[in-house]
């Protein structure tokens, strides 16, 4: 059998995931963001005692779910919820080696709320099916489209956190505005990949070779690499030893192989000639702490959509909606009746 091949020593698991050391660099970058305009809309930045009391009220929420599965037009079968009712549709997207569970901080203060809030796993992750085709960004949209009109739903807010901001350009680009009305965006990068003319890519797979050093990594190394990911989720307060232990449980959920895959066709896109046709009303929540992507690189979607807004979550990461549940869920409702024409905040009529 083959032997598993030295591990880079330029770069381990954590470091590829986060390169944490490169963020201070690029920290300047937040004067182009539009938060200052921002602010009827989302809260005053928490102070760091805050934050702590925020991470301490619930560490890993013990929510109830009513799975359902639906079958994709190429016949796999995909984990969703749905929590009904005529409220405004807002559909949450998970990012990479994730699933639907990751909001379980945000759907029920949705719900109660007035919002139908919907979930999925995408395809070989969570409780979805592992199959072995489809791990293309395309194909995970149109799973998405799939669900919709399983779903029947219309003038949907689709909320993509990471990986979700690339299923809903594609879904964009694909699709237009089928059943869609506004977006969030959480935490990605406009292009992961460095490459002349563009140096605000990720922090940790931002070429070809560090792709191919994941999946290796994917491979040999699942434990380690399950701990980085999990930890480099995190801004500035790390997680508890039990939200640690849940998220490594749900990225062992998934089909690692398949991931790495998904990864490589993720990390080569580049939606920077699609981000200024996109018309649709889109708040873009950055963690001012991330540890995956450059600031600048995140700034970017919100600087040149034409109906979008910056908004820096100083001191969380990658997770800031589980991080900071609390003002991710108020940001998120009160983008949502925006969209659906109940909140005619005067800051808001960029949209």
């Amino acid at each position: 059998s083959a032997s598993p091949p030295p591990s880079p020593s330029h770069i381990g698991p954590q470091a590829m995931i986060c390169l944490a050391g490169k963020r201070h660099i690029i920290r300047g970058t937040l004067t182009r963001t539009c938060y200052s305009s921002f602010l009827h809309l989302c809260p005053k930045k928490t102070s760091n005692e805050r934050a702590q009391r925020i991470r301490g009220f619930a560490s890993v929420p013990e929510l109830k779910h009513e799975d359902n599965f639906f079958q994709t037009n190429d016949n796999v079968q995909l984990r969703y919820t749905d929590t009904g009712g005529s409220g405004a549709p807002i559909v949450l997207l998970h990012g990479w080696t994730a699933n639907g569970r990751y909001f379980d901080k945000n759907v029920e203060f949705l719900s109660k709320n007035g919002l139908r809030v919907v979930t999925m796993d995408y395809r070989g992750m969570g409780d979805s099916s592992h199959c072995k085709h489809g791990a293309r960004v395309a194909r995970i949209a149109t799973d998405v489209k799939c669900l919709v009109e399983h779903l029947m739903l219309e003038n949907a807010v689709f909320c993509g956190t990471s990986m979700g901001y690339t299923v809903i350009s594609y879904y964009y680009e694909l699709f237009g505005t089928y059943g869609l009305k506004g977006a969030v965006f959480v935490d990605q990068t406009a292009a992961q990949y460095i490459k002349p003319g563009w140096n605000q890519g990720s922090l940790g797979l931002c070429s070809r070779e560090m792709c191919a050093d994941l999946q290796a990594q994917l491979r040999y190394n699942k434990e380690e690499l399950a701990q980085g990911i999990a930890s480099g989720g995190f801004g500035e307060k790390p997680p508890t030893e039990e939200e640690l232990a849940w998220f490594k449980k749900q990225i062992f959920k998934c089909d690692l192989e398949f991931c790495g895959k998904l990864m490589e066709d993720h990390a080569n896109l580049d939606f920077r000639d699609l981000i200024p046709t996109m018309k649709l009303p889109i708040l873009n929540l950055i963690g001012g702490s991330s540890k995956c992507h450059q600031i600048a690189g995140m700034t970017y979607v919100g600087d040149n959509a034409p109906n979008a807004k910056n908004v820096i979550y100083e001191d969380f990461g990658h997770f800031l909606y589980w991080e900071n549940p609390e003002r991710f869920n108020q940001d998120v409702l009160r983008f949502v009746q925006y969209v659906d024409g109940l909140d005619p905040n005067p800051c808001m009529k960029g949209f």
